[in-house]
């Protein structure tokens, strides 16, 4: 069995979503909530010198940006943003062709993102693509943390459990630009790095990772 995992965030698409979304859907659901963008911006600061990890500054994030709107309400606001991204040239042609690719093997396709669920499916639905593994909310609360590093592929296992497979006796190809997917990039048989920065890309041929331009 073929097995082609994509991430979502500046690998199938051109730029990172999380705050783009926050921005985009503040604007259709609170748009006074606009108004507290420097406090957003001062909380990834706070993340970034380590006050807080990255399940407690998206939570923060949602609380902050989002209040309590539901579900449903963000999967309507997630279809919209997609939407326009995709209209205005959002995702990676580079990747795209690997994506082609693999449709024409017949691979199991999947996105696994710390992206939310409930607007990466949006992308994933856009892109043709059933399965998607990201970050789950519940409308108050992250349940099993951020999709990201370790927990990203325990999910994947989680995922290939349930379906009769295993990632070791698969053909795996895993596409990324994050340094935090490698144990992903690591287990694969094929790792794509997609990057545009001279640094990352040596770092990541170092690994023996496949490196591709982001374009």
């Amino acid at each position: 069995m073929r097995i082609a995992i994509y991430d979502l965030d500046n690998t199938l698409t051109r730029r990172a979503t999380f705050t783009p979304f926050l921005v985009f859907a503040a604007r259709r659901i609170a748009p006074w909530r606009l108004a507290l963008l420097p406090v957003w911006v001062a909380m990834m600061i706070g993340y970034r010198i380590g006050l807080y990890d990255r399940t407690m500054l998206k939570t923060r994030g949602m609380r902050l940006m989002l209040g309590n709107a539901p579900v449903a309400t963000l999967q309507e606001a997630g279809r919209e943003f997609a939407a326009h991204r995709a209209r205005n040239g959002g995702f990676m042609p580079a990747t795209l062709a690997f994506l082609e690719e693999d449709r024409a093997k017949g691979a199991q396709i999947l996105v696994a993102t710390a992206a939310f669920e409930f607007y990466a499916r949006a992308f994933a639905d856009h892109l043709g693509i059933e399965t998607l593994i990201g970050t789950r909310w519940d409308g108050h609360t992250i349940p099993g943390g951020n999709c990201y590093a370790e927990t990203k592929l325990a999910r994947v296992r989680a995922w290939a459990a349930e379906q009769g497979l295993s990632l070791e006796e698969s053909e795996l190809r895993f596409v990324s630009d994050s340094f935090a997917d490698a144990p992903l990039l690591e287990l694969a048989d094929e790792a794509i790095f997609v990057s545009m920065s001279a640094g990352k890309r040596t770092r990541a041929k170092a690994r023996g990772w496949r490196v591709i331009s982001a374009d």
